[in-house]
């Protein structure tokens, strides 16, 4: 009797495929930057919003707008830029920053059933708006946040843009889930409300209990809610494993032989690499490495990088819950030409 030894790391390794290495090598250089540049003028705060705009600029790299190569990549910087400057301001009344979230979240979700591209820029202007919601300001506040988000998306862009052009063969944008030619407006306005509902549920609930970062929670739920019951309650486990697995992987990063600035950086550096290459494979591994990089970065700005693995499990879990409790009700069928997406963005 042999024993076979080769399909366990075989399954494994099929977790991780399709790995598009290249899209994680070139979309490293420009945050690398970002951050270098903070450590040097001692601002790591601002340095983290660039970062973190950056590595959603990022994610642009795979997809195009209109037909135009720079395009998703571009419009997302300018939506994120103004999205934060508003969500600054807004932060200051939770009603409106919540109201607004939730029209915001409707919109996304109209986006899902009709364009990709459309929906994956509208998802980083949604994130955006409400990360900046979490830190209320003035209009000083404001702009400093837009500059921040503005710079972090140029440098990504020109540094993408280029050593796109000097790769002896070209860079192409990853293939679209099946077309959504049967576009149906009942679908749209049911899973617009749900949508609505989820992130105002659960940004009530994260933010009524004191969490950190309370936003992670409705943008949880908007990335989870799926127009049918059963995709909703598929993504919201495999975000839920994902998410646990990530927080347990910058957990013993952060607190073992890298508790350091330099550990934490090169801990980004890797994770957001990482993240790149495996954004259309397992949504549970897709999961984990969004999940350890959006902890290393908030620990590069924030600090605390082990209570913030934490707040990110507990957001997960009320987001996803909320996603379900709106979705039960009135669950909808979800169209057939409609397949499984990528998220393709911070969250």
């Amino acid at each position: 009797m042999r024993l076979d030894l080769t399909g366990r790391p075989r399954k494994l390794l099929g977790l991780i495929q399709p790995f598009h290495w290249r899209l994680g090598l070139v979309g490293i250089p420009g945050i690398a930057i970002v951050l270098l540049v903070g450590r040097l003028i001692t601002d790591p705060l601002h340095a983290a919003i660039a970062a973190g705009a950056a590595f959603s600029v990022g994610f642009g790299l795979s997809r195009d707008l209109f037909g135009r190569r720079w395009g998703a990549m571009a419009a997302a910087m300018i939506g994120m830029a103004v999205a934060g400057a508003l969500g600054t301001l807004a932060g200051a009344w939770f009603p409106a920053l919540a109201i607004i979230s939730a029209g915001l979240a409707a919109l996304c979700a109209v986006f899902a059933l009709s364009d990709e591209d459309l929906w994956w820029v509208a998802l980083q202007v949604v994130i955006a708006f409400m990360m900046a919601g979490y830190f209320p300001g003035g209009p000083d506040a404001a702009a400093e946040r837009a500059l921040a988000v503005t710079v972090g998306g140029a440098v990504e862009i020109a540094t993408v843009a280029t050593i796109a052009a000097l790769l002896p063969t070209p860079l192409r944008r990853l293939p679209l889930a099946a077309g959504r030619r049967d576009f149906q407006r009942s679908l749209a306005i049911a899973h617009a409300m749900r949508a609505a509902l989820a992130v105002l549920l659960s940004l009530s609930i994260a933010s009524g209990i004191g969490l950190a970062f309370d936003y992670w929670a409705p943008i949880t739920a908007l990335i989870v809610l799926k127009p049918g019951l059963h995709d909703t309650r598929a993504r919201g486990w495999s975000r839920l494993l994902g998410t646990a697995g990530g927080c347990l992987l910058a957990t013993l990063w952060a607190g073992g032989f890298a508790v350091g600035h330099l550990g934490l950086t090169i801990g980004a550096i890797i994770a957001i690499a990482f993240t790149y290459s495996v954004q259309k494979a397992s949504y549970e591994i897709f999961s984990a490495a969004v999940t350890m990089t959006v902890v290393f970065l908030v620990s590069l700005g924030q600090g605390g990088a082990v209570d913030n693995a934490e707040h990110r499990l507990l957001a997960t879990i009320i987001g996803g819950l909320a996603a379900l409790l709106v979705s039960a009700p009135l669950p909808h069928r979800q169209p057939k030409t409609i397949e499984p997406d990528r998220l393709g963005g911070q969250s």
